[in-house]
């Protein structure tokens, strides 16, 4: 792809690695490829994170594994895609740059329309090229919660991949142009979502799954022990209507839009009842939300209604990614669900 270019890093022994997690990414010049080698060449995975600025797990699990110099049963191809917008003051704080479309929705053609289009491009290039025996895709979600796995199809594979970091997984028919969309194309592909930024325990969850991924001879037919998979089929994003305002607090806004929950974010993976409390309403429900199947038909009025205001939940559900951020809320969407 050209004008894009994807800097390589062979083999750095740990005493390479600065010791503090910032310097380590002010020191990468830009999308970095990160060759390991490992016991079996003839092998090899691939690991991609900070496609989104402000979610920094993966990335702290990829430093901590380079410091500890753990030795790769395969070769692994670690892929650090979007440096700059995660070092811009302060450190992990932009999902995406003021302007710029978020990297995680370009993974579909066309592969020309912009940096962040030829970036991905050259990521499936790259990774079609390396024909690995799997990919994983390291991320944090929206706001708290504990992590989960994100999956095209059922497949055993899946599963076993998944199950290195949780014994969560969603399973979602909708195309976004994302990694995970990749699936099927030249391996098997999973997103792992390690909860919340900033938590400790994201990041241990990043760094213990990276580790097994990285140092275990089979990660494709693992059977766990005593471990049952929770499976959340087929999810719906709750979206805003483009145009409408968002904001966070009790009182209603007043432009037309959506003023949602403070603690909305405290509702993931809990059950949500009917009759809650959602947020308030300015303007009409439809004129305001849209939740839309992958086949495009509106379910908005299945799931939710408005009366004198609010925003109240019609049936039971289980919420996951709810966010608090209002850039997230705007740009992408304000929470996922399904019905109970």
């Amino acid at each position: 792809m050209s004008g894009v270019r994807l800097y390589e890093w062979q083999n750095p022994h740990p005493t390479e690695i600065a010791p503090l997690l910032t310097d380590f990414l002010c020191a990468l010049p830009g999308p970095t490829h990160i060759k390991l080698s490992g016991r079996d060449g003839g092998r090899c995975r691939v690991v991609v994170t900070l496609l989104h600025g402000n979610e920094p797990s993966g990335l702290s699990a990829v430093h901590a594994l380079l410091r500890q110099g753990v030795e790769p049963a395969v070769d692994i191809h670690i892929f650090i895609a979007n440096v700059d917008t995660a070092r811009t003051q302060p450190f992990f704080s932009h999902r995406m740059l003021p302007g710029e479309r978020d990297l995680n929705r370009c993974f579909r053609a066309p592969f020309d329309t912009d940096d962040q289009a030829r970036l991905a491009g050259a990521l499936c290039e790259r990774w079609q090229k390396l024909a690995p025996e799997a990919l994983i895709d390291i991320h944090n979600t929206s706001g708290v919660g504990p992590p989960f796995g994100v999956v095209k199809f059922i497949a055993d594979e899946h599963e076993a991949l998944i199950s290195l970091f949780t014994h969560r997984v969603v399973m979602t028919d909708l195309v976004l142009g994302s990694v995970m969309d990749l699936s099927g194309r030249f391996c098997p592909v999973v997103t792992i979502e390690c909860g919340g930024a900033g938590s400790s325990e994201s990041d241990r969850t990043a760094l213990i799954g990276l580790t097994q991924y990285v140092s275990l001879d089979r990660v494709l037919d693992l059977k766990p022990d005593n471990v049952i998979m929770d499976y959340f089929h087929h999810p719906l994003r709750l979206e805003l209507v483009p145009g409408v305002a968002v904001d966070y607090g009790d009182e209603a806004l007043l432009m037309r839009g959506i003023s949602l929950r403070s603690d909305l974010e405290n509702m993931n993976f809990n059950y949500v009842e009917p009759g809650t409390r959602l947020g308030y309403l300015t303007g009409e429900l439809i004129q305001v939300l849209q939740a839309r199947t992958s086949q495009g038909e509106d379910r908005l009025a299945d799931f939710f209604f408005a009366e004198q205001g609010r925003l109240l939940a019609r049936v039971r559900m289980k919420f996951f990614m709810a966010t608090n951020s209002p850039e997230i809320a705007r740009t992408d969407c304000l929470l996922y669900f399904v019905p109970a």
